[in-house]
């Protein structure tokens, strides 16, 4: 497995989540009648105006909704123009032979950031909504967790590990989650699991772990809903400012005037 890794360890540390952006294979084309690309860089150039020096940006899947080369390609290529050092996990939506995988597609990565450290974990099956741990991965994350006990960890997926209270989304959340928990309960040094996929902002806390959920660049899915129901909620992202002592705080942003012209009565994406 390949590890990125950061050796100043005396300061806090400024981590933005992006999820679900659902690019399009051109700009200028729409996705549940809002233009994914438009709102993807309003919510970037927000995150650059707020958190210029922010460490590092980490998308949590379903980067395209078109996954072809040419949507990954027009990704990267925004990215690198943000100067914010980015690293993304494939959701249902994504193509693994072109997604952009930090490293091996089949290994499970580990980023430093000092005391910190951030687990990029692939629930991703291909041709499947629903979500799956590999064994081999579940193994790799194991000795990631015992070969850096001494530090603060964070574990970021696309699927869901606990129920949303939303029927139709849960039929498609990470379906061996107590394989996942089983390592993770091993391991008294993990502070939070972040994921994407539910298009909301969420918190459940187990075993002193807070799971989160974040928004979606794009629309937004109902909270509560036992059938798929879009919501009128703006776009937006996650803030994790990481504590030197091990502390994390936490804040979702949302962006305003997105010019969104939703359907919330359309029945399915």
């Amino acid at each position: 497995m390949t590890l990125s890794s950061n050796h100043d360890n005396q300061r806090d540390w400024t981590i933005i989540q992006i999820s679900d952006t659902h690019l399009m294979d051109q700009a200028d084309l729409e996705f549940v009648h809002m233009n994914p690309e438009h709102s993807f860089h309003t919510v970037l150039k927000q995150v650059q105006q707020q958190y210029p020096d922010a460490d590092a940006i980490i998308h949590t899947g379903d980067l395209a909704q078109v996954p072809v080369p040419e949507t990954y390609a027009r990704y990267l290529s925004f990215m690198q123009t943000t100067g914010i050092p980015f690293y993304q996990i494939p959701g249902n939506h994504d193509h693994a032979e072109h997604f952009p995988f930090h490293q091996n597609q089949n290994q499970v990565h580990v980023l430093h950031f000092g005391q910190w450290s951030i687990v990029l974990l692939n629930t991703a099956v291909p041709d499947q909504i629903d979500g799956w741990v590999a064994q081999q991965h579940l193994h790799q994350l194991e000795h990631i967790l015992e070969t850096y006990s001494q530090q603060f960890m964070i574990v970021a997926c696309h699927h869901h590990p606990f129920d949303m209270q939303s029927k139709w989304i849960d039929q498609h959340k990470l379906k061996n989650t107590n394989n996942l928990l089983d390592v993770l309960n091993k391991h008294s040094n993990i502070k939070a699991v972040i994921c994407g996929h539910v298009h909301q902002d969420s918190l459940r806390e187990w075993q002193n772990i807070q799971f989160f959920s974040t928004p979606s660049t794009c629309v937004q899915f109902k909270p509560l809903s036992d059938h798929f129901a879009l919501d009128d909620e703006s776009p937006g992202f996650r803030v994790l400012s990481l504590k030197e002592n091990g502390e994390l705080d936490t804040v979702v942003h949302r962006v305003a005037n997105t010019q969104q012209k939703i359907n919330i009565e359309i029945s399915g994406y």
